[in-house]
């Protein structure tokens, strides 16, 4: 899509991409970042995308094999916490968020615009996608929507990782709705109940969604086993 991409930039503006900020690892959110590296691009995103970038990553949840990226379409500029670009008279915060869809999520954040673009921690098709596989988990999920409600006001246009752009009171509902579908699992959980009963026992339903790339129940799933299974650290690659 990256002839596409362009075409709708110099809509706005007819200079040239030069820089490009990867919200997370997986490649529909990274599959331009050969194209545009090679007309001189600067990308950067958290440490963790370079690092499963660089070395290619199973996707267990979809079961499949992503290989290594080029060189070329490797972030240049890497960071821990966060780093801000001062571009066309506006400052962009981005800022890591933990262990939430992957263990290298970042929002990007356009102070002067107003504008908060959530990467895949905010999808308005279908359930939210916790890859487990990459250091995902629905706690962190639900700490990355919260974190992404401090830089929202009524007036900010919200930036999912799929669907269409939302407003505060969408992702105040989608936040609403991680944490209750978390405290049902858990719930199911203490009392002993197994994943496919409290799958059976639909702790969605109340929240039915456009049909997208995960389901209701593969959705309560992955919550169930980030519930079990915390997070462990990416080993860190060396660069």
């Amino acid at each position: 899509m990256t002839d596409r991409i362009l075409a709708a930039v110099r809509s706005v503006d007819p200079d040239p991409v030069k820089f490009v900020v990867n919200t997370h690892w997986h490649f529909d959110h990274t599959g331009g970042n050969e194209n545009l590296g090679k007309r001189g691009a600067v990308i950067v995103a958290h440490d963790n995308v370079r690092t499963r970038m660089t070395a290619g990553q199973f996707v267990a949840a979809a079961n499949t094999q992503v290989p290594p990226a080029p060189g070329v379409a490797l972030p240049v500029v890497t960071f821990t916490d966060g780093v801000t670009l001062h571009l066309n008279g506006d400052d962009i915060h981005v800022e890591h968020v933990a262990n939430g869809h992957t263990d290298g999520d970042s929002l990007v954040h356009w102070r002067r615009a107003n504008v908060l673009h959530t990467g895949d921690t905010f999808v308005r098709e279908g359930y939210p996608f916790i890859d487990i596989s990459s250091g995902g988990s629905i706690d962190g999920l639900i700490a990355a929507a919260t974190r992404g409600l401090t830089f929202v006001d009524a007036g900010t246009r919200v930036i999912p990782g799929h669907g269409e752009v939302g407003r505060r009171a969408d992702y105040v509902a989608y936040r609403a709705m991680l944490i209750d579908v978390r405290a049902r699992v858990a719930a199911g959980i203490a009392a002993r109940r197994s994943k496919a009963q409290i799958v059976a026992g639909k702790p969605v339903a109340r929240y039915p969604r456009p049909e997208g790339f995960i389901s209701a129940d593969k959705f309560v799933e992955a919550v169930y086993d980030s519930l079990r299974s915390p997070p462990k650290p990416v080993a860190p690659h060396r660069h």
